[in-house]
């Protein structure tokens, strides 16, 4: 099978690494601390002063394979669900994740957010099945249908409305989207793994005690 390029290389692990985490788990270096991450060698009981949802984020962004389900490249588009879903119960100020609605796509989004038991929006735009990226190329994913599908789903209503994350891909969809909707559109990561550091422990609790449990339907 050959696997579909899900962006890992893009994640900037070194930006969310600081001297006390390090400390945390007795390393000296900061070099040593990624080198360990990146073997998947560390352990909660190895950093007892680390809070392990930390531990648990920084693992999933150093080893992204591990977690990320193996998909295959679409030789065509490969159209999903539209729309938003609501997890674990999003109420006012939960974060909007959007992105497209390749099966691909929500395979692998689904699959980190189901480790989560914070609140959240998902909104799957319609891209006519492509990822990101080709959606991107093709046009399909545009500032103008995010608007429409946030619009057309309620989400831009008072008691909803909460900050927008764009994929990173889309980073340059940001201005003109902040244009249509206010400025509360944020540029996310380029890798679904990436989300958990991004969002941090204290937006980002992961579920216990199995934190890489099947995607949800």
């Amino acid at each position: 099978m050959l696997r579909a390029h899900l962006y890992a290389d893009r994640i900037p692990l070194e930006a969310y690494v600081q001297g006390e985490d390090c400390c945390a788990c007795g390393f000296s270096s900061r070099e040593e601390f990624l080198a360990r991450l990146r073997e998947g060698s560390l352990r909660p009981e190895r950093c007892p002063k680390l809070d392990p949802q930390r531990l648990l984020a920084l693992l999933w962004a150093a080893r992204p394979d591990d977690h990320l389900p193996a998909v295959e490249v679409l030789q065509m588009p490969s159209p999903g669900p539209v729309g938003p879903v609501a997890l674990n119960d999003p109420g006012p100020g939960a974060p909007i994740l959007v992105s497209g609605n390749s099966t691909l796509t929500i395979e692998v989004l689904s699959t980190v957010l189901a480790t989560t038991a914070s609140p959240f929006w998902y909104l799957t735009v319609d891209t006519a099945g492509h990822t990101v990226d080709m959606a991107l190329l093709y046009e399909t994913f545009t500032a103008e249908k995010i608007h429409k599908a946030l619009d057309e789903n309620h989400l831009l209503e008072p008691t909803v409305r909460s900050e927008v994350i764009l994929p990173g891909l889309a980073a340059h969809l940001a201005e003109e989207l902040r244009r249509r909707i206010g400025p509360v559109v944020r540029i996310g990561p380029v890798c679904a793994a990436e989300l958990p550091l991004f969002f941090g422990p204290d937006r980002w609790k992961f579920q216990a005690p199995n934190v890489a449990g099947p995607p949800r339907s």
